[in-house]
Order: C-alpha cells, then structure tokens, then sequence
C-alpha cells in the first residue's frame, strides 16, 4: 500500500491542504485521511498538488508523425480535406513495428503532459492493398502493447470502415482501414473485447460505414456495455453529402439508426445545428471537442454556447496530436468560444463562476465517463491515476486556494507544471 502526502489534493470536494491519499497494491484510491489520523505515508510530495489524471478522450496516434509536415501549400485551396491526403500518405508507410514506434513515442508525450488514459480511435487494420494479416488484430495489438509499455491506459476504440464515402467503395489508400464485412469486423471486435483489455467500437464516421453497419455496431455497443465514438459534423461538405445521400444530417442520421445515447461519444460536432444539439441532449450523449486539431485542420469552431446550454457534457481529445496539452486544448475551448460569441466566460457551470473547475471536469471525470473508465477524480474506489503540479513553479505565482484550477488553465502549460504522473498507481513518468 502507498501513502501519498502533498500539500494539497484536489477532490469532488475541492482543494484539501494536509491530506493523505492511500492507494492499494492493486493501484485503487482506498482513502482520503488528514495527515494527524496516523495513516502511514510512504511518499512525501513537498510543494506539490495531486490532481487527478487527464484523459484525453480521442486520439489517431501514428499522426503525430505528420506534426509539423503538412504546412507547406498542399493544394490551391488547402483544406480538412487535402491534409487527409497526406494523412492517408503517411498511413500507407504503416508497418506493426512502425505502429507500435510511433503509438509508444506519443504515449510517453502524452504522459509528460498529464494525461493518464487515451481513447486510441484505431482504423489501420490491414495490408496496403486491403489484405488482413494472418494475425487479423496484428496493428491493434501494437497499439495496446506499446501503451502497456509506455505506462499509460489506452482504450482500444476499434474504428469500422466500410465505404470510401456514402453509398461509394474504398479508394485504393482506404483499402487497410476496411474490413470485407460486418461480421468480420464484429469478430474482430469480440477478440479483442474478450482479451480483456479496455475496449470500443467506432464506426469511423456516417461517410465510412452504411446505415446497417451503424444499427449494428450501436446493437453490439449496447448489449456489451462498451463506448461507441464516432466522427460527426466535423466538416460542412459531410452535412451537405449526407443530407444528399440520406435526406438528414449526420446526427439525425445517427438517431435514425439508434446510435445515439448515454455510450455515445460524437467527436468534433463542430457544425451541429439545434436540432442535433436536441438530440444529443435528450439521448444523453457526449461529445468530445479537440481544439488543437480543429484550429489546425480549419475545420470551424464548435457551437460551445449552445451545448453549454443544452447540458450536453464535453471531453477533450488530442487527436492528430498536433500538441499534447491538456491545459491548451482547455484554454482554446474556451478561448474559441469567446472569440466565436464575442464574450468572456461560456464554459462556466453557472453565471457566477469561473471556467476552471468546469474545464477540468471535461477534461478528466467527463472523458473518463465516455469511456466508460472507473477514473477521472481523487476519490475511494476509483483508480489512482494522478497528476502531480509544483505549486512553487513561477508560473504559478500568486496562485490561490480559489484560483488555482483558473491559473493552470489559462496561464501554464503542462511542461512548465506538472512534475510527475501516476496511472493505476504506479509512478509512470517524472521530471523530479
């Protein structure tokens, strides 16, 4: 068993100076006691605050070998959609080795960061050209074994692909992320659910999988209890296909085919109008924004006011991993949003609040709730997964008790703070 003893640690019931945080051998929090109870402390953290683990709801991990690349002009009129190109480029180059190099390389950085799990939303499953491997989950089993040797906890979001665009077949770089039917991506699935590993599905987008697939995939999702995630209205050429294709938007789509709910997790929902923000609300879906990624991608600025207003609960994602910050993807969330509304304070849990402890909530207990983990907050019975932050770092000058989450969003980042970080447990990355 570990004692931990920093100066503060920050539970649901806020910032708590002079407490002990025991951990079981099996990596769980046991208890939060004050440091006179007699609790035996087996790691002094002087200066420090222990808050809880990010997660990072939605990553493409082997894109983080495209950081920087894809700046130069690519086309006449550079967009979502000839970034894609370059990406499905650096996809082809893909081997089981070269996915783990890359998974375990960013893995670590996202430790550095303090992120403690990560939603691996995995679509290269076979062989330029199409052909599974003899080892049909070859590519996804690299992915889990470099995040078991990096330290931190991946979900395995096993992404569907079918189609090159609605109603289209594959192109010749889509070949490696589809599968030859339903039921051979559902085996798969179930290989790797019942491996035991923390697993989900993910139609990759409306565009990529049929209606059927979609019925399907949500059916499964449901029956086992697992995340469904999906791609939605990231970009306004997929609205206008599919309303072309299927006489509705993405998420009435997704509604339409029983998709929608509380395992749910739509990511970007960067052009949702009324009526989907409606629905996400009634079904009780999340979604996850990646603000990094979306302002380099240009994809557009979320209607965070409205999903504010409708309750819908948010993450945050790295996803093409462009930057791994958990404090940048919170700023710009709201930052964009303030830029988008021309006011200050919109993701804020009431009209007297600050945006901190609502910001840290998206990106910790709400990711952890999509996917579907038993993290994200310093409590008995959740995983010990933790962050330590240096309280006497410069950045953090004239901090407060009342301030301290404001601070570390809106003027620190993750490298400046952040000293070591903990997942189910164990001590997996440290500066100190």
């Amino acid at each position: 068993m570990k004692g931990l003893a920093p100066d503060y640690v920050y539970t649901p019931q806020g910032l708590i100076p002079d407490q002990v945080v025991s951990v079981s051998d099996e990596g769980v929090i046991l208890a939060i006691a004050n440091r006179d109870s007699g609790v035996a402390i087996t790691e002094e953290l002087p200066g420090m605050v222990l808050l809880p683990g990010f997660v990072n709801t939605h990553s493409h991990a082997f894109q983080r070998a495209l950081r920087g690349h894809t700046q130069r002009r690519l086309s006449a009129n550079d967009t979502f959609w000839t970034w894609r190109n370059a990406m499905y480029a650096e996809a082809q180059r893909l081997t089981p080795e070269l996915i783990y190099e890359h998974s375990k390389q960013v893995y670590h950085e996202m430790l550095a960061a303090g992120y403690t799990s990560v939603g691996e939303f995995h679509y290269v499953h076979h062989q330029p050209g199409g052909r599974p491997y003899d080892n049909p989950n070859i590519l996804a089993e690299a992915v889990v074994q470099a995040g078991r040797d990096a330290g931190i906890r991946v979900v395995l979001l096993l992404t569907a692909y079918a189609q090159g665009n609605f109603k289209q077949p594959p192109d010749a770089h889509q070949l490696r992320f589809c599968d030859r039917s339903l039921d051979a991506y559902l085996a798969r699935a179930e290989t790797l659910r019942t491996s035991g590993i923390p697993f989900g599905v993910a139609p990759h987008s409306v565009r990529a999988v049929p209606a059927k697939w979609l019925t399907a995939i949500a059916d499964y999702s449901r029956q086992h209890q697992i995340p469904f995630h999906i791609h939605a209205d990231e970009q306004r050429a997929e609205i206008e296909q599919c309303l072309a294709a299927e006489g509705c938007t993405p998420i009435e789509l997704l509604q339409r085919c029983a998709a929608l709910g509380p395992l749910t997790t739509v990511v970007h929902a960067t052009h949702a109008n009324a009526r989907e923000i409606e629905l996400l609300a009634q079904t009780g879906a999340t979604i996850c924004v990646c603000p990094t990624t979306e302002g380099d991608l240009g994809d557009g600025i979320a209607p965070y006011a409205e999903l504010r207003q409708a309750n819908i609960p948010l993450t945050i994602g790295s996803d093409s991993n462009t930057r791994l910050d958990p404090f940048e993807e919170l700023r710009w969330a709201e930052y964009s949003a303030r830029m988008r509304y021309q006011r200050r304070r919109v993701l804020v849990s009431d009209e007297m609040a600050s945006p901190g402890p609502l910001l840290f909530a998206y990106g910790t207990r709400y990711g952890a709730r999509a996917l579907r983990l038993q993290s994200g907050q310093i409590a008995p019975g959740l995983a010990a997964d933790f962050i330590a932050v240096d309280l006497n770092t410069p950045a953090l000058t004239g901090w407060t008790p009342e301030d301290l989450l404001d601070v570390l969003c809106f003027g620190t980042a993750a490298s400046q703070v952040i000293k070591q970080t903990w997942v189910q447990g164990q001590k997996v990355w440290s500066y100190i």
